[in-house]
């Protein structure tokens, strides 16, 4: 019997559904193991469960903003090392200052941006 790959697990924190869905399966497509949550507490949790290998981390969240959710992730095991894409329709440079601060991967403003560059984005910073 033929070893199983492993997927790549990839936590996506993010309220907007329609988003959600469009990432999850677009995601799915490629062979990504893919687990989304809607506020920043659920993100916080599983990822303490579930240790994914990448995070998708939108920024307006309904219960916190997602730094606050990212600094939560830092502190916690596996959690400094843990890739981090911030995917937001924020533009300020202020936020991708902190992204860049909190050590995110990329900072990627969701409508400059298709849903095959953000997968592309995705491989490329699991190195894939």
């Amino acid at each position: 019997m033929a070893e199983e790959t492993k997927k790549s697990k990839i936590l996506l924190i993010e309220d907007d559904a329609f988003m959600s869905d469009l990432l999850t399966t677009a995601l799915a497509r490629v062979g990504f193991d893919v687990s989304n949550v809607k506020t920043g507490a659920e993100g916080v949790r599983l990822f303490g469960e579930w240790h994914p290998d990448l995070i998708l981390l939108d920024l307006i969240l309904p219960d916190q903003n997602g730094f606050d959710a990212l600094r939560q992730i830092r502190r916690m095991p596996g959690g400094p090392e843990a890739p981090v894409i911030v995917l937001s329709n924020l533009t300020q440079d202020a936020q991708g200052e902190e992204a860049t601060r909190l050590g995110a991967s990329d900072y990627l403003v969701k409508s400059n941006f298709s849903l095959d560059e953000i997968v592309a984005k995705v491989k490329s910073v699991l190195k894939m």
